[in-house]
């Protein structure tokens, strides 16, 4: 089996949605906690990057899953999502073989579709992996940790779909019926207002 790192950025400043779209209740938890509760029972170590609000949000995982995550702040999190993946980089290091990257606000993911990716991944072992829904990529997203160095010169706002298109036909995409993978909470608030 692989070792897999699972790092799931949660520093953004929500502009879009203020206060904190990551501490908005979805039926009986927050977006984040749904979003870390999607990969608890997986055979991964789990990180989360915080910035924006860090101790309301660190306080919510606490009481749900205690030490059941490592955290990491950073720092730099004003700068954009390219600086949190970054720290979960260097938060995670090199002894793995992949690192799977997730932002805080895809509360829609279904369990089996992770499941299927980590089968996928342990069969494949391509250098990444993506889930696809409808032809549109999404999350969460498998690197090899070969990459690195092109983690490492990230910067703005971008995080890993540079690298993605810069090793595009080195990616292996998966076809999954999970409209989660593509749908995250801005898409979801703006449903949720404009009804």
């Amino acid at each position: 089996m692989l070792n897999l790192a699972m790092i799931i950025t949660a520093a953004g400043r929500s502009t879009r949605f203020p206060p904190n779209k990551l501490l908005e209740v979805l039926e009986d938890r927050t977006a984040i906690e749904h979003t870390v509760n999607t990969f608890i029972d997986f055979d991964l170590d789990i990180y989360v990057i915080l910035g924006y609000q860090s101790e309301r949000v660190q306080e919510v995982l606490d009481r749900r899953f205690g030490d059941n995550i490592i955290y990491e702040f950073n720092t730099d999190f004003h700068s954009g999502l390219a600086s949190s993946v970054v720290t979960g980089v260097k938060a995670a290091g090199r002894t793995y073989d992949y690192w799977c990257f997730c932002p805080g606000d895809k509360p829609f993911i279904q369990r089996k579709t992770v499941d299927v990716l980590i089968q996928k991944l342990n069969e494949k072992k391509p250098l990444i992996l993506a889930p696809r829904y409808d032809n549109k990529p999404g999350h969460p997203t498998f690197f090899s940790t070969e990459l690195s160095p092109f983690f490492m010169a990230a910067t703005g706002d971008i995080g890993g779909r540079q690298i993605i298109e810069t090793f595009r036909s080195d990616t292996l995409f998966v076809d999954v019926p999970d409209e989660g993978v593509s749908m995250d909470m801005d898409y979801y608030l703006e449903y949720e207002n404009a009804r």
